[in-house]
């Protein structure tokens, strides 16, 4: 029995996999009855199937084998002046958020690594908005378009799930927001801030039934504006030299 060298096998550049290959000799008189139609037919009836699915159902945190964190929308509005995600996602272990303060460009957001050599926005991680992909074709996505106003809660899954959300080798950032309930609500918020930022928005919910005959709705309905004024030349060398 002979040895070959060893294969070294490179899978998706995420982790290394080493086979031996090995040399069997079998005696001739043994090879027609390799082949015969009673040994195959024996072989395929002893075959296993295993079949690998994932249900839709509500999974507990401690219960999912993956490293999932939820943040509730609720939470992020009452702790944050609901500006940004950044705002949120920064207590998210295995989560950087880099933001520059310029809103002409995205956060960078990235997972353990992946999307921190993008100059803004987020790559390699995969965006949803109530199942919807709000990832580019070129894996680009952008969470400045994303109201908090409107949001229920916010799933951040670390690791690779690319085989449940396509292209998403570092992670998935699903977004959830509200269902409209009765009886209709309307909610007005504001936030000002220094050198003249303010924000400020409006949210209807509500809905038509109680969901369980044809034709029965919900809404919800949320805009907001965020403004905050160029700072004067004298402010900004101020506050660059202090």
């Amino acid at each position: 029995m002979s040895r070959f060298p060893l294969i070294r096998l490179h899978l998706s550049g995420i982790f290394m996999k080493i086979i031996s290959v090995r040399q069997r000799l079998y005696p001739a008189l043994l090879l027609p009855l390799t082949f015969s139609p009673v040994l195959q037919a024996a072989s395929a009836s002893n075959e296993q199937t295993m079949i690998v699915t994932a249900t839709p159902q509500t999974v507990s945190e401690l219960d999912t084998p993956a490293a999932v964190s939820v943040i509730e929308g609720e939470d992020m509005r009452l702790a944050t002046p609901r500006v940004n995600l950044s705002e949120s996602l920064t207590s998210v272990p295995g989560l950087q958020v880099q933001n520059r303060q310029n809103y002409a460009q995205d956060l960078q957001i990235s997972i353990r690594g992946f999307g921190s050599r993008s100059a803004f926005g987020v790559r390699g991680i995969r965006l949803y908005v109530d199942g919807i992909p709000a990832t580019m074709p070129d894996g680009q996505g952008q969470i400045s378009n994303i109201d908090i106003n409107s949001i229920q809660d916010v799933e951040v899954l670390r690791g690779p799930f690319s085989a449940l959300y396509g292209n998403a080798s570092g992670g998935v950032i699903n977004v959830t927001t509200e269902t409209g309930r009765q009886p209709p609500t309307l909610e007005a918020s504001s936030y000002y801030g220094s050198y003249g930022s303010w924000r400020y928005g409006l949210k209807a919910t509500g809905a038509m039934g109680d969901g369980t005959q044809p034709g029965d709705v919900d809404y919800t309905v949320s805009t907001t504006r965020f403004t905050t004024p160029r700072l004067p030349r004298s402010q900004r060398r101020a506050k660059k030299s202090g």
